[in-house]
């Protein structure tokens, strides 16, 4: 009977993920023990072979990606970084970025085992063992929704504001998005809440509302409920010399904590979440117990906060 990774594991005393690792040459297992694992596989007569389980499962080491909004920074940056995990862990990444249709014939072309998805919206892939999508609500498989990642977050950056003495707050959101400011009124933490729903496109008509607000009461923080909105106001109070976060500290929401940018943030990693997503399909495509394992909010703090 051929030699198995579980075997390997088992006289190993390591898990399974850590051989596939090991087995792969991935950085993420340590030298010592990824060396150890190759003598032991080869001691015991272990031997790839990829056409084997081809012809055996009907499947290959590739896993698809769709990412139909590919421009989408969020997505984009999330594609970037599961494709390296995957490539880690001795999967090759396939991405389809055009149609559902050409995903699926070229998902189906490579044998994929299973599909990532990163878009908002639910799809399946006829054929596929399994269909992942970190960015959806109703996934099977999503690790925390959407909705809960975004309120554990902003609920974490509230506290410690409030610890560090921030009393007012001004919450600035796209006029059709107003997540954020529900959700702190709701909390009803801090003693004075103004709330101003705003449009983006239009720089001057921001600047002049910005201006009214500011002019009217001084927040001791001003939360917005995207990066965009943080960075702009961060223009506009240069503008007007106001002084962050000497007089006023600003905060915003992403759901990239590990990009640059001159505005503190809350939020999560993207690349926590691509690694979390590249182990999801190892232990799913091995058979191994379920995965699951909720990401945790993150805060990035820099010099528009003062603590």
């Amino acid at each position: 009977m051929p030699v198995t990774i579980k075997d390997i594991a088992k006289e190993a005393n390591v898990s399974f993920s850590t051989v596939s690792k090991a087995l792969n040459d991935s950085p993420l297992v340590k030298e010592p023990t990824k060396q150890r694992i190759l003598t032991l596989a080869k001691e015991m007569g272990y031997e790839i072979n990829t056409s084997a389980k081809i012809l055996a499962t009907g499947q290959s080491n590739a896993v698809g990606i769709y990412c139909p909004e590919i421009t989408e920074p969020r997505y984009a940056a999330y594609v970037q970084e599961v494709s390296r995990q995957l490539k880690l862990r001795g999967f090759l990444p396939a991405v389809a970025t055009s149609s559902f249709d050409d995903a699926k014939e070229l998902f189906s072309r490579l044998k994929a085992s299973c599909v990532l998805v990163a878009d908002q919206n639910e799809v399946n892939f006829p054929n596929i063992d399994f269909t992942y999508n970190p960015f959806s609500d109703t996934s099977d498989y999503t690790f925390a929704s959407q909705k809960a990642l975004k309120k554990d977050a902003a609920l974490k950056a509230a506290s410690l504001l409030l610890h560090s003495g921030h009393r007012s707050v001004l919450i600035i959101n796209e006029h059709n998005d107003e997540w954020l400011y529900s959700l702190i009124k709701r909390e009803n933490k801090f003693e004075t809440i103004h709330h101003l729903p705003i449009h983006t496109g239009d720089p001057d008509r921001f600047y002049t509302y910005v201006k009214a607000v500011l002019d009217h009461t001084m927040p001791d923080v001003i939360i917005c409920s995207t990066r965009k909105l943080a960075e702009f106001t961060l223009l506009v109070s240069k503008s007007l010399n106001l002084h962050i976060p000497q007089e006023c500290s600003l905060i915003a929401y992403d759901e990239n904590t590990d990009v640059a940018s001159p505005v503190s943030l809350f939020g999560y990693s993207t690349n926590k979440a691509a690694e979390m997503a590249a182990d999801f399909v190892l232990s799913r495509t091995n058979q191994q117990e379920e995965y699951y394992v909720n990401l945790k909010p993150e805060i990035v703090i820099n010099q528009t906060i003062k603590l």
